[in-house]
């Protein structure tokens, strides 16, 4: 049996990896932001949003696959 705080740092470390992954994200998301704005202008902003919009739909849907095929295996398990 697992001890309570080997269980409660697994879980912080799990909290804090996806904190700061967050907080990178957010970072990387306004460079880029920048830099489109300063190289593509804001002419090109309705295109960028549509990419944006069916790269999402196509991330989420892979991911969901994904998420499908790993609760079969547990499923057939």
């Amino acid at each position: 049996m697992k001890s309570t705080s080997f269980i409660v740092m697994r879980w912080a470390r799990l909290i804090i990896g996806e904190l700061t992954l967050l907080f990178a994200s957010i970072l990387v998301f306004r460079s880029t932001w920048t830099l489109l704005d300063e190289y593509l202008g804001k002419a090109h902003l309705w295109l960028m949003l549509a990419l944006g919009i069916i790269l999402t739909i196509g991330a989420l849907v892979l991911l969901n696959y994904e998420v499908q095929c790993e609760l079969d295996k547990k499923r057939q398990n």
